[in-house]
């Protein structure tokens, strides 16, 4: 019911996104295909005091310490993947934590940020930091991440994540116990599929919290589709809102006929020199991933604690011919193109007038803000098949970990304020400023964010990072759905194999040769399971 005061909250703010002028330092992410965020920043070390992972191995917990102010030191070791900017709004916030935490509980907390490069990379450092007892109090990942981090822990007999809901369930610090710490509302403040996201694991329990969430949108170049639909929709009269309102609304089949359109009616004008297809989808894996929910194709499911390839079957796996073998004509006919087969981003080719539509994350959304407004801008929700509008559910997410090298007692007040500033960054007023002041491109993560006054201004000022959130919060949070895969020991594997296969497959001689990239992928996915 709470998406409804989002919808309600957002429906005076049209549509209209014009002509923006555009810096920006990044949506970051990694190369995980079922996170399609930008990474073009994600490896930036972000010099700050904690950029560099070569002091990652000192404990400086200093476990029952005083500080010069005599209260009880405690470290929280935060490992994380951001750029500069996301990284000074979390200073800014772990410096009012500091002081909140010294004022109401008498404790000294230091949560020391350190960077450590890409999400493949933290997810490689925290693995092998296992064994050798050089692993963070709590780290951004995603779910993929995190479940492969519990199989570690369930092959050495250990709890190496912690079950979140020990502290979910606790009277004293549990959701909305600690006003505080701007604590104000319990769990079901948090967008539903976002926080069940944390529960898709093999084990029962809550494994992660939703940080910074993101999913893909369709950008396109407002000036060239008023001329194209001079000719294609003449009962538009030309009216600029009437073909913004097409396309906010437009459905997966209706978007193939449109750029079939523009590509044997538009190509060959001189006007359009610069045009070398009409769509690029960056990332190949939710491409494949989200039309197969779409197409109600089984994908992956967790069986008996384990991760099961659903598609593999026969009757869904001829689906999965079909649908494939629809993307290699689409590309075929010269209608699309990926990354995979680019190795660039669908941004690039967008702002240098390359494409008309480009579908990206969110997340990385002022990647295809247009250079000196060369053009304007329309953002809406990508097209979806079937009248069945899901999207891939994308952006960090937040764990806590038992660091083995330290005592029963260190971890359990390091784990302690972990919990407590996972709580603090994701309150509604903080969720809101990070995403804002921080993410360029991220939504928050919890109602009440939306509901704050600080939100709500920006939205209203229509700012061009605003109206790409509209479309996230209006369109997909209020009035569609997120797809969200199980996360399973191999989940990572399996959606780089298929953004693999997808990209094979559009460069497949025919259709007959695409069962046995199917079945490469299966196996290849399988060994990592």
């Amino acid at each position: 019911m709470k998406n409804i005061k989002i919808r309600t909250l957002l429906l005076a703010i049209p549509l209209i996104i014009t002509g923006c002028g555009a810096t920006n330092e990044g949506g970051t992410s990694s190369n995980n295909p079922g996170s399609s965020d930008n990474s073009q920043n994600s490896n930036v070390d972000s010099s700050n005091e904690g950029s560099s992972s070569q002091n990652s191995n000192v404990d400086s917990s200093n476990e029952g310490s005083s500080s010069q102010t005599g209260a009880t030191q405690v470290t929280v070791k935060f490992w994380h993947t951001f750029g500069q900017t996301v990284e000074d709004a979390l200073k800014a916030k772990k410096a009012a934590f500091h002081d909140l935490v010294l004022a109401n509980d008498g404790i000294d907390v230091n949560i020391d940020l350190k960077y450590q490069g890409s999400y493949d990379d933290i997810a490689k450092k925290i693995s092998d930091g296992y064994a050798v007892n050089n692993t963070p109090t709590m780290a951004v990942a995603y779910p993929d991440n995190v479940a492969d981090y519990i199989e570690i822990g369930k092959s050495a007999g250990s709890e190496f994540v912690v079950n979140l809901d020990d502290f979910i369930e606790d009277k004293q610090i549990g959701f909305g116990k600690e006003s505080w710490l701007g604590d104000k509302y319990d769990e079901e403040d948090f967008i539903e599929e976002f926080y069940n996201e944390g529960k898709a694991y093999t084990v029962e329990g809550t494994y992660s919290l939703p940080f910074l969430k993101s999913t893909e949108i369709m950008f396109y170049n407002v000036d060239a589709l008023i001329d194209i639909m001079r000719t294609y929709k003449p009962e538009f009269n030309n009216s600029e809102i009437k073909i913004k309102e097409y396309m906010s609304r437009i459905t997966w089949d209706q978007f193939v006929d449109l750029c079939t359109y523009i590509k044997e009616n538009t190509m060959n004008n001189p006007d359009y020199n610069m045009l070398e297809v009409p769509m690029f989808y960056d990332s190949d894996a939710n491409l494949f991933i989200t039309k197969m929910y779409q197409n109600n194709i089984p994908y992956a499911s967790i069986n008996n604690g384990k991760g099961k390839i659903d598609f593999q079957e026969t009757a869904n796996f001829n689906k999965t011919v079909d649908m494939l073998d629809g993307f290699r004509q689409l590309y075929a006919d010269g209608l699309m193109t990926t990354k995979g087969i680019k190795n660039t981003y669908g941004s690039d080719f967008f702002t240098g007038e390359k494409c008309i539509f480009s579908i990206g994350s969110s997340g990385g959304s002022g990647y295809n803000f247009p250079q000196a407004d060369a053009f304007g801008l329309g953002v809406c929700r990508v097209p979806a098949s079937n009248n069945n509008p899901l999207y891939v559910s994308q952006g960090p997410t937040l764990a806590i970990f038992n660091d083995r090298g330290l005592s029963n007692e260190t971890n359990a007040l390091a784990q302690k304020y972990a919990w407590k500033f996972m709580k603090y960054i994701t309150n509604g007023q903080a969720s809101a400023e990070i995403c804002v002041n921080g993410s360029e491109g991220y939504v928050p993560v919890r109602h009440s964010a939306y509901e704050t006054a600080f939100f709500q201004e920006f939205m209203e000022e229509g700012e061009k990072y605003a109206l790409c959130y509209q479309v996230v919060v209006d369109d997909i949070n209020a009035d569609a759905g997120y797809l969200v895969s199980p996360a399973f020991k191999g989940s990572a594997a399996l959606r780089d194999e298929c953004g693999s296969l997808l990209t094979a497959s559009l460069n497949a001689a025919n259709k007959d040769a695409i069962p046995a990239l199917i079945n490469k992928a299966i196996n290849n996915a399988s060994l990592k399971m």
